[in-house]
């Protein structure tokens, strides 16, 4: 029988109940083998097993394997604009601040955060960027239990927490990683994001590394339990009308280059649709920034 460290937390947390637990998908879009489960009275969405994946898969995994090439710089100009938003709407928390990035990747929000930090790390278990971000000078760690306590005034996670097997024992370790006073930022995917309501993009979407899509009560509760507090919770939508215009037209990811000329940047148009989907809570992305 399959192991559901998932469906375990989500009950011992009161987040969801056997009687509201439904099947949502059979299979997720790289295994078979994977089924997906959703909480219908919380909205809360999760894998139905958790055995399939261990640090060492993400330990060994090719570099590159996220972004399509083997050089950092692929990797720099695929993330660059997720990497430079987030620099800009968080730097003044951490300017002048010793600086964390959970899962890190090839670094690119590293490289935006180091000139105005005292000091910048990650953590990343895939060891070739690992030691390609050492090779650049980086400080660096495997797994978060490697941090050292009361190491650092601000942590980040930037679509980290949902891999994770045991995201409440990797939150507490970050909380005692934090000084007094310290900010924890952390970025997941919304598992109300209104596009669910699409199956092409359900069956892209949902994936085998993706154990919690969070609620924002559920992510509040994560953060609650494991002694943060001044919790801050709330939505970011990511894509553009473009990006949505394309799902619906054709059933496909890239309508933001498809139907450029109906979204993107900062029209006046485009801001009243994100607003629209923030005020319905029916955002891509759930952000909360909380405090020991």
């Amino acid at each position: 029988m399959s192991v559901n460290r998932n469906k375990e937390i989500l009950l011992s947390l009161g987040l969801t109940s056997e009687a509201s637990i439904q099947t949502y998908s059979s299979h997720v879009r790289d295994r078979e083998d994977v089924g997906v489960l959703i909480d219908t009275a919380s909205g809360i969405v999760f894998l139905d097993r958790s055995d399939h994946l261990e640090i060492s898969y993400y330990e060994a995994m090719e570099e590159g394997a996220y972004w399509g090439g083997v050089d950092r710089e692929t990797a720099l100009k695929k993330y660059a604009l997720d990497d430079y938003r987030r620099f800009e709407q968080f730097k003044d928390y951490f300017a002048d601040k010793d600086l964390l990035d959970v899962g890190c990747g090839t670094g690119g929000f590293l490289d935006y955060a180091k000139p105005v930090c005292k000091k910048v790390a990650g953590v990343e278990p895939q060891e070739g960027v690992r030691k390609g971000l050492e090779s650049l000078g980086y400080e660096m760690y495997r797994v978060p239990e490697d941090i050292p306590q009361n190491s650092f005034d601000v942590i980040t996670l930037f679509h980290t927490l949902e891999h994770l097997i045991e995201p409440l024992e990797v939150l507490e370790n970050l909380k005692q990683a934090l000084r007094p006073g310290g900010v924890l930022i952390v970025e997941v995917p919304h598992a109300r994001d209104a596009l669910f309501a699409l199956d092409t993009f359900k069956n892209f979407s949902l994936w085998g590394e993706h154990m919690i899509l969070h609620t924002q009560e559920s992510l509040r509760k994560f953060l609650s339990v494991t002694g943060f507090n001044e919790i801050e919770v709330f939505g970011h939508q990511r894509y553009s009308m473009a990006n949505h215009l394309g799902w619906l037209a054709c059933g496909l990811p890239g309508g933001q280059k498809l139907f450029a000329a109906n979204g993107g940047g900062e029209s006046e148009m485009e801001v009243q649709y994100k607003d629209l989907l923030i005020s319905n809570d029916k955002t891509d992305t759930i952000m909360a920034i909380a405090r020991v």
